[in-house]
């Protein structure tokens, strides 16, 4: 659904304007609206909507007066207005789309038209943009460390070296890809929170596993899994059976 806000000061305007997204116009969800400029502000920023219908000669401060007060607009803005003059200054403003009242049904679904194109490509590169960045955090975060504290040494340890946690009680056994054990007395759970960001997933009650070392599932039981490098098996949970398929994907 495209969330929207109609702002008119005339109340008539917001509900026939409503009335024919309901019926002609079902992806759009009407989500606030307001009669004016400073209420108009207040709902835009409480309730972030994909576009704004809106009105652009009202009391007090106008549409443009409106846009005006934003640092930077993160809807697209649809302008609604009698006044056929006010055509050029919406351009300028890169109105999505500029509609005469009364409005007409056709004017209304070809605007609706651009607005659901204009935002589903700004959607794709959303995910574009967070798939590039998640790429680059994990390219910097390839040498980050961990500080593991025993009782007698803090050890730093590269992140892509640990190959799986194991849960003991309140303490938990780092096993490195050296072969190298470190027992720390901090439960699992708080190393869940730490390292899930960086490809761990908890495939068990009593085991934190780093999934580049991952090189298969075995399906016994629940299921287990295969490292690589190693004739371990770790258990995974029927909970997490399906978690752990998804990361590879």
């Amino acid at each position: 659904m495209i969330r929207a806000i109609i702002v008119d000061d005339e109340p008539m305007n917001i509900q026939n304007l409503q009335a024919l997204l309901n019926k002609h116009c079902p992806e759009i969800e009407v989500v606030s609206t307001a009669t004016h400029a400073d209420t108009a502000r207040e709902k835009i920023l409480e309730t972030q909507p994909d576009v704004v219908f809106l009105d652009i000669q009202m009391p007090d401060r106008n549409g443009f007066e409106l846009l005006r007060s934003f640092d930077r607009h993160p809807f697209e803005v649809v302008f609604v207005t009698a006044y056929d003059e006010y055509g050029i200054a919406a351009i300028k403003f890169s109105a999505l789309d500029y509609l005469l009242k009364p409005v007409s049904i056709g004017d209304l679904k070809t605007a609706v038209g651009k607005i659901e194109k204009t935002i589903t490509q700004k959607k794709q590169n959303a995910r574009l943009e967070n798939l590039l960045l998640s790429l680059n955090r994990l390219q910097a975060d390839d040498n980050e460390k961990i500080a593991l504290a025993t009782l007698k040494e803090t050890f730093f340890v590269p992140i892509k070296d640990i190959v799986r946690c194991e849960s003991s009680n309140n303490y938990t056994h780092f096993f490195l890809v050296d072969g190298v054990t470190h027992i720390i007395s901090k439960p699992i759970y708080e190393y869940e929170e730490l390292l899930g960001p960086y490809g761990f997933v908890r495939c068990h009650q009593s085991h934190l596993v780093n999934k580049i070392h991952i090189r298969s599932i075995l399906n016994e039981d629940s299921g287990w899994l295969i490292l690589e490098n190693t004739r371990i098996k770790i258990p995974v949970s029927k909970q997490k059976k399906a978690q752990i398929k998804a990361l590879f994907k």
